[in-house]
């Protein structure tokens, strides 16, 4: 069930070219990253049992904004899966609203609930993402799969980035 607020953001996004829409998707992506560490880094500091079914009282404000930003990014995803394929990129995103908070006891593990992995191969796809909605906002013809890119990284991470 879609409420009035939820309906409007979606319609607002709808109205962005890609490449505006692939800016809006990286600063979700980011906000959601920050509030899983917020999350994180207060689960940690206590001693804790793994899973538990009650978030305590010390976690609310960092859970409600992890609830609120898994719901923006995924407001977000169907657009950002219908980019993937338009572009021929490989769906990176879907993995995100799965993520388990708590899972495991701080004093078992300290690595975070989205790896190092997960983080930089969303990343490279929105790097990906960018340069291919500029591509074809220039009017060039779409790349073929596999085709050997002439720029380098650092050239479309600048791009990307500004």
């Amino acid at each position: 069930m879609l409420s009035e607020a939820g309906s409007s953001i979606e319609m607002s996004h709808a109205s962005h070219s890609d490449r505006e829409f692939v800016g809006i998707l990286r600063d979700a992506i980011n906000r959601f990253f920050a509030a899983v560490d917020g999350w994180e880094s207060v689960y940690g500091r206590f001693y804790r049992m793994p899973g538990a079914a009650k978030v305590s009282e010390d976690l609310v404000a960092e859970q409600r904004q992890f609830e609120v930003r898994r719901r923006e990014l995924a407001e977000l995803l169907p657009r950002a899966r219908v980019l993937c394929y338009r572009y021929g990129q490989t769906d990176v995103f879907g993995g995100l609203l799965h993520v388990s908070l708590g899972q495991f006891a701080p004093q078992e593990r300290t690595d975070s609930a989205i790896g190092r992995g997960e983080r930089g191969a969303i990343m490279a796809c929105l790097i990906e993402l960018n340069v291919a909605c500029r591509e074809a906002e220039a009017g060039l013809p779409p790349r073929i799969q596999g085709e050997v890119r002439k720029t380098s990284l650092l050239d479309r991470i600048i791009d990307f980035l500004f």
